[in-house]
């Protein structure tokens, strides 16, 4: 078992809750993430602070003028390599295959940006 996910109704409220109790979560990504969820989905309608300061990721499609979307956060590895993921399913059933390529691009770009590397 690599990992277990678990449903929310609010996945807000639900890392509220969960990190008051201590769950530690993976680290955030950069601010680039963020920066680029109106570019990746256009009038996705969340509120992208409250995502940037608990490290929900956001991924799915407004194609049609439809947001079908997929809140999503990893905890820390929990036992040995197993780790835990907190999902909240709006209209969305993929599995945020998006996030690993906005991922990587926001850290690309955020390296960009920081001079670490050459612009592409």
């Amino acid at each position: 078992i690599q990992h277990i996910a678990f449903a929310c109704d609010d996945l807000l409220a639900c890392w509220d809750k969960l990190k008051a109790r201590g769950q530690k979560f993976m680290t955030p990504p950069p601010a680039t993430y963020y920066e680029m969820l109106e570019e990746r989905l256009p009038g996705h309608g969340e509120p992208v602070e409250e995502l940037r300061k608990r490290g929900i990721l956001l991924d799915g499609s407004t194609e049609g003028g439809q947001p079908r979307l997929l809140l999503q956060i990893f905890s820390e590895t929990a036992l040995g390599p197993m780790f835990f993921e907190f999902i909240q399913r709006k209209d969305d059933e993929g599995f945020g295959e998006g996030n690993f390529k906005a991922l990587f691009e926001s850290i690309e770009r955020d390296q960009v940006a920081r001079g670490v590397i050459a612009s592409p």
